[in-house]
């Protein structure tokens, strides 16, 4: 069983109401607490992240919730050391990756729920026409993040400037 993560504090980019609160488009990120013991496990030291639509705080309209993990590198190996610029002859004089550079596991955006929220809530799945359905680990962290248990983390606001 995958531990809970603990949200340290929330970083968001986007459009805001006149209190600062999350209203339009935009991406608010949920920092959590890392793990030197999980640094190499798929799904660890996941950072989770929403995408989408906003209405005074709340998660309103399209949006998408996912954690961040590692994958494996959808790259071959081959691939990432046969790309740059070939002489006339087919030889490759200027790799665009240094050798030792490929990475067997790279950071991913793992869904949890993709689609349509009401009031902060999932309410239809962009892949599906039925009810909606959560893994379990899927419900804990939608309530995790919902706005009342965020609301008093520190909020960091990042701006263009």
């Amino acid at each position: 069983m995958e531990k809970i993560k603990v949200i340290k504090k929330l970083v968001y980019e986007g459009e805001v109401d006149e209190l600062g609160r999350p209203h339009g488009k935009g991406t608010l990120y949920y920092v959590v607490e890392k793990d030197p013991a999980e640094e190499r496990k798929f799904d660890n030291q996941g950072d989770l992240r929403y995408r989408g639509e906003f209405e005074h705080g709340l998660r309103q309209g399209d949006g998408d919730l996912h954690a961040l993990g590692l994958g494996h590198n959808p790259v071959s190996r081959y691939a990432w050391y046969s790309e740059g610029e070939y002489d006339s002859c087919g030889r490759l004089i200027h790799p665009s990756n240094p050798e030792g550079s490929y990475q067997e596991f790279v950071p991913v955006w793992y869904p949890f729920f993709e689609g349509l929220w009401q009031a902060d809530q999932p309410l239809k799945s962009r892949w599906s026409d039925d009810e909606v359905r959560l893994s379990e680990l899927a419900a804990q962290y939608v309530r995790l993040t919902a706005y009342d248990a965020i609301k008093t983390l520190p909020f960091e606001l990042k701006t263009d400037e």
